[in-house]
């Protein structure tokens, strides 16, 4: 095995000696264990290692980047001469001001769980074909497709000015989708999770949910165009979030003026009840790092406070143009790292603050209303606009969750989604990197089919 620290800090010092003014060196070695079932049948199951080296250097502000599979030390410094070369071939960038500082991250627990580590290619496959069995355990699911993503990480990155650090991070990415169907009505119903570790029936959890959903989804219903209510699944609320949040509050958008959040930092963007945080250091959670991708110490921030935006994400770049510190926001690549492009800003584990309501009790308060539980339909981030088809919603009729709703859009700006909250639930799931409650909105236009 490669002394992973001692070939980042040598590297560091190749490219000190070449001239660079500042560089930094990831070095890692990962291995990934992917299965995925269709109808039944196990259609891959793979086993891959992936240990590489990825270089950014600087000169007079122009950035170089190249990197090499391995940890061959020849083959790493062949890289090293190649970023060099194409900082110097770069154009300078005076707003550029140089890379974090040494620092001492506080380790974490919560990254890292042996058992995840040394699972075997052959359990893997064992979960998968139990979570697809509980997924088809109804005669009127017709098919299964059901996948695991099995990862283990380690890493250390080492930058010109004395920063140099290890951590080494697991991750399992579990998915079913059942298609369901009774006469003619046909629906497609799915769930997921995310952990860096392996909880304990989590298979059954995801299988079971994908069922129910693909049956709930076979009593149907239309509804005429109007303005609605809407309830909000932490599914759905995190989607569009972790687009509308992750990149609207993106320096480096805001600085180019391509985001609908230019101007508005300090400002009040929406309800009194949303309150929303980036959180590194959340125990399991998959964007959870002791450490970003520039070597940032990890730490809870505020991005919008009771509704008023309050914080941009800044990486040492962005930071230095605004002339503040980086918010520690640099990323490569979140639950597992990588040694194949520079890194990008980007949030860890977005949290959306608890309210005291609950699911059951926001549809009670609804008289005539609908409840999403996912689109995967993005915001523009440059308007904040959002039209979306909602993929799985459902009607509330008189305080009670109602049949799915055929063919529906939503359609509202991101101002006005965060303006009109005036539910907000205590019970937060984990989805798409945002950890959330639902929550309700008191008015958006549905485009609908009846």
């Amino acid at each position: 095995m490669v002394d992973m620290e001692s070939l980042a800090r040598k590297t560091v010092e190749k490219l000190r000696t070449g001239g660079a003014s500042d560089c930094d060196v990831i070095v890692t070695n990962s291995r990934y264990i992917s299965v995925d079932i269709e109808r039944g049948s196990v259609k891959q199951a793979s086993v891959l290692e992936d240990p590489g080296v990825g270089i950014r250097t600087y000169d007079r502000g122009s950035m170089g980047f190249a990197y090499c599979t391995g940890h061959d030390r020849a083959s790493v410094m062949r890289a090293a001469e190649l970023a060099s070369s194409l900082a110097k071939a770069g154009t300078p960038d005076p707003d550029f001001k140089g890379l974090p500082g040494k620092s001492a991250p506080k380790p974490m627990g919560g990254l890292f769980e042996k058992r995840l580590a040394e699972i075997k290619p052959d359990e893997v496959v064992d979960l998968v074909s139990d979570m697809a069995r509980v997924a088809e355990d109804d005669k009127r699911v017709t098919s299964v497709n059901a996948n695991a993503n099995v990862s283990v990480c380690e890493v250390t990155l080492a930058n010109s000015n004395g920063f140099c650090s290890h951590q080494a991070m697991t991750s399992v990415d579990m998915f079913a989708d059942a298609v369901a169907k009774d006469g003619t009505a046909m629906f497609s119903g799915f769930d997921a999770s995310s952990s860096r570790r392996l909880e304990r029936g989590v298979a059954d959890k995801v299988g079971t949910s994908a069922r129910e959903h693909a049956i709930k989804g076979l009593k149907q219903v239309n509804i005429p165009t109007g303005d609605y209510p809407v309830i909000m699944d932490p599914l759905g609320f995190g989607y569009i979030l972790a687009h509308a949040v992750g990149g609207g509050a993106n320096a480096e958008s805001i600085q180019r003026k391509r985001s609908y959040l230019v101007d508005k930092l300090g400002k009040r963007i929406g309800s009194e009840d949303l309150s929303v945080s980036d959180e590194p250091r959340i125990e399991w959670a998959v964007g959870s790092t002791a450490f970003d991708g520039e070597g940032t110490a990890a730490s809870k921030k505020k991005i919008i406070d009771r509704g008023r935006l309050v914080s941009y994400l800044h990486d040492s770049y962005t930071a230095g143009k605004d002339g503040i510190r980086s918010t520690g926001n640099s990323s490569r690549g979140g639950s597992v790292w990588t040694y194949r492009a520079p890194p990008a800003i980007s949030t860890t584990n977005l949290v959306v603050a608890k309210g005291d309501s609950s699911l059951d009790e926001m549809i009670r308060e609804t008289r005539k209303g609908v409840y999403l539980r996912i689109t995967f339909d993005r915001p523009n981030l440059a308007t904040g606009e959002f039209s979306g088809l909602m993929m799985e919603g459902y009607s509330v009729e008189k305080g009670e969750l109602g049949p799915l709703v055929r063919q529906s859009t939503l359609g509202i700006g991101l101002e006005d989604l965060f303006s009109r909250i005036d539910m907000v639930g205590r019970k937060q799931r984990n989805a798409f990197g945002v950890v959330t409650p639902p929550v309700r909105i008191s008015k958006a236009r549905v485009a609908g089919s009846g």
